[in-house]
């Protein structure tokens, strides 16, 4: 599932495959939403719960970006709805894809293998204006209808479910929200006198604290394989926080994030990038490229942020929240409870934290769609009724680190009482109040070009100013843009 960048070569591919395809892309906001079976099957019969029985077995081929380690959470939900539609003929069968293939492999089987692609997709919500201009997927709604059921779009967050809308027509249905989360190592902090940080200036005050304490030689640090605290000093490799210039998980949500807390906007109303004009992104990316060789040691990356905090060289390391249960369990075996704790971004990015746009956080969701490849409208229809009961029964995926998208899993005593929802997904805060950047066909350079501006100035062979990062990444965006237009 995670996130990693998608160069334009990439998206170049994905383009061409669709124009072979189905032609040049339409407009989204034409859409009709006539595509698809409106009226009722004939001659279905339903259980005593209203769902469909169909004559012969339908097993749904689902790709899913959803990857290590959530998958098996997503999967305890599959198995839950294999169980209860057995008797329905109907079953599902989820193939999770890395995100660097699976926007391409979709697109490539729509245009040359059909027959073997997906039925049901579950994908990141933000990219389906771009799937429906480009004629990939079919109004779920109309899916529905085909089988007397409707989706009560009420009980789904508002700001979630508007990314599965283009136009009035309701394309996909809403998982899930999450935001990236800071990994703290609260044992340490607690050891050395110091809470965590609420504020960015409390979060640099924070850190220079742990500074000093090294260059004094009074630094108390203990390893995940010692369990000894021991004082370290100006010799040591100690570096409060993690970050570099590498594609890792803080490129998608801290420059998301530092527009947004600072008032600015992620794309305007053609849907191309804003980021250019936030002047918090640019005092934000030069406070953090500041921080090199201060805060953030040298030669680290994604591969390193596990093991500098497990073994007491930072405290700080920014990851995905679907490692939360894994990792919290392992540091509580060994080091005891609250040794490792998660905080979420809310006021660490804003210059200042008492404005209104402070509490503001960068989300991503994931939704299922029904394909456009599938002609059989039963087919269609199961793959709706999938994508319904999933949605709406996901309490035990949301164990692998992501908020409900739907209002009456989101209030559920199982969840809200859960230990992941405790030991975890209440840092990120109220999923409601999340900021998605759905609506956009232009999704990939906007998103995309927003990451190297921050992985320039992380970049130690990268010369220039944040200014002319900035400037370099929203150029590419526009010429990027430009050839997908001309496309």
């Amino acid at each position: 599932m995670k996130r990693r960048i998608l160069s334009f070569i990439l998206c170049l591919t994905m383009l061409l495959s669709l124009v072979a395809l189905t032609g040049c892309p339409s407009t989204p906001q034409q859409s009709t939403g006539g595509d698809g079976p409106i009226t009722p099957i004939e001659g279905i019969e339903y259980d005593d719960f209203g769902n469909p029985i169909f004559e012969e077995m339908i097993t749904l081929k689902v790709w899913s970006v959803i990857g290590d380690p959530d998958n098996s959470y997503l999967n305890m939900v599959n198995t839950q709805f294999n169980d209860m539609f057995k008797a329905n003929n109907i079953q599902a069968e989820i193939t999770s894809i890395a995100t660097n293939l699976f926007y391409t492999q979709f697109a490539n089987a729509l245009n040359t293998d059909p027959e073997n692609a997906p039925d049901v997709v579950i994908f990141h919500s933000e990219r389906l204006t771009y799937f429906v201009d480009n004629n990939m997927i079919v109004p779920i709604e109309n899916c529905l209808g085909a089988i007397n059921m409707t989706l009560d779009t009420s009980n789904y967050l508002e700001n979630v479910i508007s990314e599965c809308y283009v136009g009035n027509t309701l394309y996909g249905i809403p998982l899930d929200i999450h935001s990236g989360l800071w990994y703290v190592r609260d044992d340490i902090l607690e050891k050395n006198g110091l809470s965590r940080p609420t504020t960015l200036a409390e979060f640099e005050n924070v850190c220079k604290a742990l500074m000093d304490r090294k260059k004094e030689s009074k630094l108390y640090v203990r390893s995940l394989d010692d369990n000894q605290w021991k004082q370290v000093g100006p010799e040591s490799d100690f570096y409060p926080i993690e970050m570099s210039g590498d594609d890792n998980m803080e490129s998608g949500w801290i420059p998301q994030t530092a527009v947004l807390q600072n008032g600015g906007s992620l794309v305007n109303d053609k849907g191309e990038p804003a980021w250019n004009t936030s002047e918090g992104l640019k005092t934000v990316l030069e406070k953090i490229k500041n921080w090199q060789g201060k805060y953030i040691g040298e030669n680290r990356d994604s591969n390193t942020l596990w093991a500098n905090l497990g073994n007491g060289n930072a405290v700080f390391g920014f990851e995905g929240s679907w490692w939360a249960d894994q990792r919290l369990n392992e540091y509580e075996s060994k080091l005891g409870k609250g040794s490792l704790g998660v905080m979420g971004l809310q006021k660490l990015l804003a210059l200042d934290p008492t404005s209104e746009n402070a509490d503001k956080v960068y989300g991503v969701g994931h939704c299922f769609a029904v394909s456009k490849s599938v002609t059989d409208d039963k087919v269609k229809a199961a793959g709706a009724l999938y994508a319904k009961y999933m949605t709406e029964n996901s309490i035990k995926y949301m164990s692998g680190g992501h908020l409900p998208a739907c209002k009456s899993v989101l209030n559920n005593p199982e969840y809200t009482l859960s230990s992941a929802y405790n030991r975890c997904l209440k840092y990120m805060g109220d999923p409601s109040t999340l900021v998605t950047l759905g609506g956009t066909k232009y999704f990939s350079p906007v998103y995309d070009q927003l990451k190297m501006a921050y992985i320039y100035t992380l970049n130690k062979n990268k010369t220039g100013t944040v200014e002319d990062f900035i400037k370099e990444a929203y150029d590419k965006a526009m010429k990027d843009i430009k050839a997908t237009d001309d496309l």
